[in-house]
């Protein structure tokens, strides 16, 4: 306990936390002004008579009417409802609330990248000040030190992110109730949210873990981002974009797939449909990855990145 609170101290005293925060609610509010002010606003007139066509839309699309591929269900839907509220959402001048579960997951870039950056300088920081030898001779015992170190990160990184999407979604909320429309929301709208939220700060906290092994073995915050950088430009973009089947192997693919909950489809197999009408469904539907594979491949990637970091950390002189 001694340790974790030293840890915790040490990591709320890093300059970057502040600065990470402030810096988000600055742009969750110059954002949302900008939205408030420029986005315009439907009159209650057009309000009604999107309302009405929405619900004469959402009728005839119940009957199979706006459906493709021949009467077939689109596999990344679950159901005929599900298919119907999303694609019949009235376009309205002015912010949607319908919409904040799709924005959500737009900002989910931003919000992992920031967990990544507090992992790589939470983890990083003791080695550029060169107070690593210190925290060693106060606590010698290495494995703990590290799982320590490790689980500042998950509540730093988890209570951050958490804090800025809700603080985002409070503020986009605010915007629709005065600029725009509340109306028009799907199923379980906020339930979904909450899930939304949690996933993508789930993923930050799983990016930001990466990022502090990565720190603890190259020994520097800025090693830790150049190697997830080469990763991302190198592997996730160059030698994807020749062999797309390697998608359902790496880990920003699968965190993109975890917070959307879309599967990745092979894009060198065509959709077979069979059966016909409503009830078609698709046979044997080209996946490369869906999310359950996606929440193993994030595992393994924290197991053998964090176990390889762990062992080094153990073995290597700290000098």
């Amino acid at each position: 306990m001694r340790l974790l609170r030293s840890e915790l101290l040490r990591a709320r005293s890093r300059r970057l936390v502040p600065m990470l925060i402030i810096g988000g609610l600055l742009g969750i509010v110059v954002g949302m002004g900008l939205t408030a002010i420029y986005g315009g606003e439907a009159s209650d007139a057009e309000i009604a008579t999107a309302q009405t066509q929405y619900d004469k839309d959402f009728a005839q699309c119940m009957k199979g009417r706006f459906l493709e591929h021949g009467g077939q269900l689109d596999p990344r839907y679950a159901s005929l409802e599900e298919f119907c509220r999303d694609a019949n959402a009235p376009s309205l001048d002015g912010a949607q609330l319908r919409d904040l579960d799709l924005i959500v997951q737009g900002i989910s870039t931003f919000v992992v990248l920031l967990g990544t950056l507090l992992g790589a300088s939470l983890g990083g920081a003791d080695w550029t000040n060169n107070t690593m030898t210190t925290l060693l001779t106060w606590e010698p015992r290495r494995a703990r030190v590290f799982f320590t170190r490790a689980l500042v990160v998950v509540a730093f990184v988890g209570v951050i992110t958490l804090f800025l999407q809700v603080v985002f979604s409070a503020a986009y909320w605010l915007v629709a109730v005065t600029r725009g429309t509340t109306l028009f929301l799907p199923t379980h709208f906020w339930t979904d949210v909450a899930a939304t939220v949690g996933r993508v700060s789930a993923m930050g906290v799983a990016l930001g873990l990466v990022a502090y092994v990565i720190a603890m073995v190259g020994r520097s915050t800025v090693a830790s981002l150049g190697v997830l950088f080469g990763y991302l430009v190198l592997v996730e973009g160059v030698i994807a974009g020749f062999r797309p089947t390697i998608q359902g192997n790496l880990l920003v693919r699968a965190a993109s797939v975890i917070v959307s909950q879309q599967p990745i489809l092979d894009p060198t197999r065509e959709l077979v449909y069979y059966g016909s009408g409503v009830s078609g469904a698709v046979a044997n539907p080209p996946i490369l990855m869906d999310v359950h594979r996606a929440w193993i491949v994030v595992a393994v990637y924290l197991i053998v990145l964090g176990g390889l970091s762990l062992f080094q950390f153990r073995r290597r002189d700290v000098s």
